[in-house]
């Protein structure tokens, strides 16, 4: 039967799920060995997405808010209202309510790294996502609960629910104060920790005032006030993330912190030459402070026939690079659900772009058909496990990607 393929409890099983674990069956081709040992394996373990998504539910206010394009508001105002409807509002139908659940069950993530904010976004923004898994997180009491503790992702996998660790995507410096007083910037890191903040990235694709990111020509790594920022982030205890920064603003951060520097969603460029791919010298060097990289499922990102397989082959450079003491699973993706009916493109966001850049490196089409199509499905998390049995890997070496290697690193 199809639901002995499926990982348990679920209850209820979308025929989206089936489809896609299929197709990720036929692209891995596990024998039955295999597939039998990499399911068990995955319901014995502690399993963490290192950075990724919550399942994204259509709800009916969020369609009908975006088909009146916010009935006038101006489109930052419309963006934050569709991040909160997107984020939270399916959470009052009972409908809705269980195709999140079984999205999160059929992963059967323990332990999710989540970013909180876009880059680019105001603090206003970063306020209003964060109130949204706030307000999912009372609504789910019993699946969802917000943490900064490893022991709570472990009882987590005793109690099936997910403890979410929240990411910032860069600092929000949209209401964070004047620049001329750039103190009052860093201060903000006290303040993003205090609300349970334990990474963040020190730049994005293209130049800010404290970095270079991998999209900039001219590499100029970081600036005076990056290097200030990564020391504030060693103070307070934030890891420092360095996924979208260019190549030197990665070994500047390696060289100056005094704590493990982690890149939570790349590839590896010895496997793609993508603008998002670290070389072997730079993943390395993220090993050298104790810290992980995270390999991305993003189809566009991996390079041709970007499929399960290919993911894992990003996954195995980097286990050769540097064992398996530091790699880790970060899809950078999420489970999402069609709206309901075909929506129009709303255009504007002028402030984002400018800040973050548009993104140069995304072949447009290609992830949503490739994602389930190869199968890159998030809710196959199950099926990765398996590949990683199909690789060799011994059972206590998975464990360390699924899990120990964010414990020694956030501890």
């Amino acid at each position: 039967m199809i639901t002995d393929l499926l990982t348990e409890p679920c209850r209820s099983i979308d025929p989206a799920f089936v489809k896609a674990w299929q197709r990720g069956l036929d692209v891995l081709q596990p024998t039955p060995s295999e597939l039998k040992h990499g399911q068990e394996l995955h319901r014995s373990l502690t399993i963490c997405e290192h950075y990724g998504f919550l399942p994204e539910i259509w709800s009916e206010r969020a369609v009908a808010s975006y088909l009146s394009a916010g009935d006038g508001l101006s489109y930052v105002d419309f963006q934050r209202q569709q991040s909160y409807l997107r984020t939270a509002d399916f959470a009052q139908s009972p409908e809705t309510r269980e195709a999140f659940l079984a999205a999160l069950r059929q992963a059967g993530v323990h332990g999710l790294v989540l970013p909180v904010n876009d880059y680019g976004e105001s603090i206003a923004d970063a306020m209003v996502r964060i109130a949204a898994y706030r307000h999912l997180c009372l609504e789910f009491s019993d699946a969802l609960f917000q943490t900064t503790k490893t022991d709570d992702i472990e009882q987590a996998r005793r109690d099936g629910s997910t403890a979410l660790i929240f990411s910032l995507s860069g600092l929000p410096l949209f209401g964070a104060g004047e620049m001329t007083d750039p103190g009052a910037l860093l201060d903000w890191v006290e303040i993003w920790y205090g609300m349970g903040v334990r990474f963040m990235h020190v730049g994005y694709n293209r130049r800010n005032v404290f970095a270079d990111g991998c999209g900039e020509r001219n590499d100029g790594g970081l600036s005076e006030l990056g290097r200030d920022l990564v020391a504030k982030m060693n103070e307070v205890g934030m890891i420092v993330d360095v996924p979208h920064s260019s190549r030197r603003t990665l070994l500047e951060a390696v060289e100056i912190s005094t704590r493990p520097v982690i890149a939570s969603h790349i590839g590896c460029q010895a496997v793609f030459d993508g603008a998002r791919c670290k070389s072997d010298e730079e993943i390395k060097a993220i090993a050298s402070t104790g810290g992980y990289v995270g390999i991305y499922s993003i189809p566009s990102f991996l390079g041709d026939h970007a499929d399960l397989n290919q993911m894992l082959r990003h996954v195995e450079h980097a286990i050769r690079v540097v064992g398996p003491e530091h790699v880790v699973i970060s899809t950078d993706l999420g489970h999402k659900t069609e709206p309901p009916q075909p929506l129009p493109r709303v255009r504007g966001g002028w402030r984002r772009r400018m800040a973050a850049g548009r993104n140069p490196f995304k072949a447009e089409g290609k992830d949503s058909a490739e994602h389930f199509g190869g199968s890159l499905a998030w809710t196959n998390r199950p099926l990765i496990t398996v590949g990683l049995v199909k690789m060799g890997l011994r059972d206590d070496e998975i464990a360390k990607i699924h899990y120990g290697n964010l414990r020694r690193v956030l501890g």
